[in-house]
């Protein structure tokens, strides 16, 4: 199983859930839950500990996602500042699975846990699993104990669980235009080329398509000339994952476009990368945190505040034991927004005056 665990670094006494999973993972063996509350030592329990059971969240970060200094990353932030809060009130598990696959083990057997007193929330992070969890729930339901809530999802499947999406159609319809203004004012000019490139993971994630067109839109009602053009990574999650290939690509990509939009999770690290190490790179755009700091190429970002949400869904479960109703939240909501980078701040009025149709724009497509 390739999975990684990771332990809060001020839990002095994780439960013996904790040392179950780590010889489990040790074994390589199914993931197996065990009542909260044990500890791992023969020590005696302090007398202070609060009375009934301590509640519980899992986190299961998307395949391969953390450390891809964006969205996943941006949740772990979440997470911890959760953590820090809610120290004694809550146990909180995280696991970064190599694969769909080891998701798949870990869902399924919480899920064959009996019923019990222990309140647990299992936090899906990424879309990609949507397919996986519908298909584990087709013959497993949820006990009276257990929430599930995942991320970036219309639920167009009706499953018994709770959903959220951050669109990133409003905040890369201000990218758009950003990129029109550059290529109106420099490309033509310079002779360079003022075509743009949407650089998305995979064709099966609707979520990452609905940013590549308010792009596309921004683009299109701003700019004097030149075409978008859209290409994949791959034909699965593994899109997210591949920044070795879209660095390769890169060396094509950056004699036929004068601006990439990468919509790309981890491998937009490729994109970046070669724009550090090549002078004559393309401009680009940051993706889910700022991310101005990797490249001057990067105009701006398009901020997704995925940490805000998952403390704030996190909060309402803890304190009332249910989750908020299914929402979309958009550029209007200030959880997604497009920041400029300080190199590129020139921009801001162009920014400025398309904000309201971006909104009104997204506004339409929610």
């Amino acid at each position: 199983m390739n999975m990684r665990y990771f332990c809060q670094p001020h839990d002095t006494q994780p439960s013996k859930l904790f040392c179950a999973m780590q010889h489990i993972l040790r074994l390589m063996l199914p993931v197996v839950f065990t009542v909260a509350g044990w500890s791992c030592s023969s020590e005696s329990e302090e007398p202070d500990q609060p009375a009934g059971p301590t509640p519980q969240i899992i986190v299961l970060y998307g395949p391969g996602g953390l450390g891809d200094q964006g969205y996943n990353d941006c949740i772990l932030a979440g997470i911890q500042n959760f953590k820090k809060d809610h120290r004694d009130d809550v146990e909180i598990y995280q696991y970064s699975p190599g694969v769909i696959e080891d998701a798949e083990r870990l869902l399924t057997d919480w899920l064959s846990l009996p019923e019990s007193n222990v309140p647990t929330l299992f936090i899906a992070g990424s879309n990609d699993y949507e397919d996986m969890i519908g298909n584990v729930l087709t013959d497993r339901s949820l006990t009276s104990n257990k929430r599930l809530l995942l991320f970036e999802s219309d639920n167009a499947a009706r499953l018994p669980v709770t959903t959220f999406r951050l669109s990133m159609y409003g905040a890369s319809y201000l990218a758009g235009v950003t990129a029109a203004a550059y290529m109106n004012r420099y490309a033509q000019s310079d002779g360079g080329n003022a075509d743009a490139l949407i650089l998305l993971a995979h064709r099966a994630d609707a979520a990452i398509a609905r940013a590549g067109d308010g792009f596309r839109d921004g683009f299109n009602d701003s700019a004097d000339d030149g075409t978008v053009f859209t290409e994949y990574l791959a034909e699965d999650w593994t899109g997210y994952v591949s920044a070795q290939i879209a660095y390769q690509r890169m060396s094509d990509w950056a004699k036929s476009y004068g601006f990439i939009f990468p919509v790309a999770g981890g491998s937009n690290q490729g994109v970046y990368r070669y724009t550090r190490e090549h002078a004559d790179a393309p401009l680009t755009a940051g993706m889910d945190v700022d991310q101005s700091g990797l490249t001057r190429n990067i105009t701006g970002s398009v901020i997704k505040h995925i940490d805000k949400v998952i403390y704030n869904y996190m909060e309402t479960w803890l304190t009332s034991g249910e989750l908020p109703e299914s929402a979309v939240f958009g550029l209007e909501s200030g959880y997604t927004d497009w920041q400029l980078s300080a190199y590129h701040s020139s921009y801001q009025s162009a920014v400025d005056a398309a904000r309201e149709t971006a909104i009104r724009k997204e506004a339409a497509e929610l």
